[in-house]
C-alpha cells in the first residue's frame, strides 16, 4: 500500500550529515520525496512509497548518522499524489 508522510524530526540533527543520511536510505529503499533543515533547528521531510519502506525508513531516521541525536519524529499522513521527485536534499 503506497501512501505519503510528512515528518518533523527534532534532536541534533544539523551539522551532523543527517539529511545526506536520510537520502541515502530513501533512495536504497525506492522513496519518493524531500529532506530540509528548518530555521528552529529541527529537520522536516516529505516521503511517498510503501508503506512498509516508509516504516523501515523511519526507523533508520530514529538512529540516524554516528552524531545525531534523535529526540522526536512527528508524522502525518497524507493521500499518495505520485508526484514527488526522486528523493533529495532540498536547500
Amino acid at each position: 500500500m503506497k501512501e505519503m508522510r510528512l515528518l518533523r524530526i527534532h534532536g541534533k540533527v544539523q551539522g551532523v550529515g543527517y539529511r545526506f543520511f536520510a537520502t541515502r536510505v530513501a533512495r536504497r529503499l525506492g522513496l519518493k520525496g524531500w529532506i530540509t533543515n528548518t530555521r528552529d533547528g529541527s529537520v522536516e521531510a516529505a516521503v511517498e512509497g510503501e508503506k512498509s519502506a516508509i516504516d523501515e525508513w523511519i526507523e533508520e531516521l530514529k538512529e540516524g548518522p554516528r552524531y545525531a541525536e534523535v529526540t522526536n519524529i512527528e508524522q502525518e499522513s497524507k493521500d499518495y499524489s505520485g508526484r514527488l521527485p526522486d528523493f533529495d536534499v532540498k536547500f
